[in-house]
């Protein structure tokens, strides 16, 4: 019951901003722009997607050398992989597979290379946030712009406290231990029942925290920001080589701004492959700088093919080659992780 209510929440937000995008959309010249797209630069955007998601690869390798050495080999399929199922599985799935295979295959504690994941994800808000206050600073001025930034700089700050007071002023073993002196006076079997729920909480809490142990390290901190920057660099070399591809002339702090509008709105919940806010997005951001709407739609749905077809294919080599089921992942991934 709460994962059908959940899938229709998913796609009622995605309805609603496809609405939004088909809205006076004009369909003869949305197909005219997809036929003027020049075919050739498919290829380039595909060597360019693996160079981002290889260095992803590099990244998470560096963020987990303190855990367990990862060969690199391993970790740019399984990164890829992780890209892949974060497009056609919702809640972001494929992080949760990429700390759930490392663990396994490694024999590491899961719960924190999860931690590591999403300290990875916001080396993601600090590169999008700068990417979007240089656009801001070299081109944009609009209110919409500043307003965006202003709001990931909020959420950028209120990561790096959580961060810093969860590292450095870790309190679970304190608080629980509290609470565990709280229910001393509970009945025999509640009181049995609540400890082992604290336990369990204490050692989740210790273990996702423990991730995160990378920020204590300025050198591995360096690192770990300049792989994060040339994984984003890629992907703006992605949009911009799709926009030559329609043969618009745009500058580099378009695509800045671009991509930063684009990376904040695939965080709003929606149904597989971010249908919806996405290609609103897009449209949003081009607008801004007056290119049609059909176009930037066109623009948006051939970039997000060739990202999709790209990382699917090296996603379903890497499932048959690790005799993995992509239904028994769902399973495991997203059904285990509603409880």
């Amino acid at each position: 019951m709460k994962s059908s209510l959940k899938k229709l929440m998913l796609l009622l937000v995605t309805v609603i901003f496809l609405y939004f995008v088909v809205s006076n959309l004009d369909f003869r010249e949305f197909f005219e722009a997809i036929k003027q797209f020049d075919i050739k630069y498919l290829f380039f955007l595909a060597v360019s997607i693996v160079i981002s998601l290889s260095f992803r690869a590099v990244c998470f390798k560096e963020l987990m050398s303190k855990t367990v050495k990862l060969p690199l080999a391993d970790m740019i399929p399984l990164c890829i992989t992780g890209a892949g199922l974060n497009i056609v599985l919702p809640a972001r799935a494929g992080d949760f597979f990429r700390a759930f295979y490392t663990g396994l295959k490694y024999k590491t504690d899961k719960v924190k290379v999860l931690g590591i994941v999403m300290l990875e994800r916001f080396f993601d808000i600090i590169i999008i946030t700068s990417m979007l206050l240089f656009a801001i600073i070299l081109y944009n001025k609009s209110p919409l712009a500043r307003n965006l930034c202003y709001t990931a700089i909020a959420v950028f700050v209120c990561s790096l406290i959580v961060i810093l007071l969860a590292v450095y002023f870790n309190k679970i073993d304190s608080i629980c231990g509290f609470l565990k002196d709280k229910t001393e006076n509970f009945p025999k079997k509640l009181k049995a029942i609540v400890h082992l729920i604290l336990r369990i909480i204490n050692r989740f809490c210790n273990s996702f925290v423990a991730g995160f142990d990378v920020v204590k390290s300025p050198q591995k901190l360096i690192k770990v920001l300049f792989y994060s920057a040339f994984i984003w660099v890629f992907e703006c070399i992605n949009y911009y080589l799709i926009i030559q591809g329609f043969h618009c002339e745009v500058s580099p702090s378009v695509v800045l701004f671009i991509i930063s509008f684009i990376a904040m709105a695939c965080m709003i919940p929606s149904s597989s492959i971010f249908m919806g806010p996405y290609q609103f997005a897009v449209i949003a951001a081009f607008e801004i700088y007056n290119i049609p709407k059909e176009t930037a739609l066109a623009i948006s749905v051939i970039e997000q093919s060739g990202v999709t077809i790209v990382t699917l294919i090296i996603t379903a080599i890497f499932l048959l080659k690790n005799n993995i089921s992509f239904n028994e992942l769902k399973e495991d991934i997203i059904f285990d992780k509603e409880k």
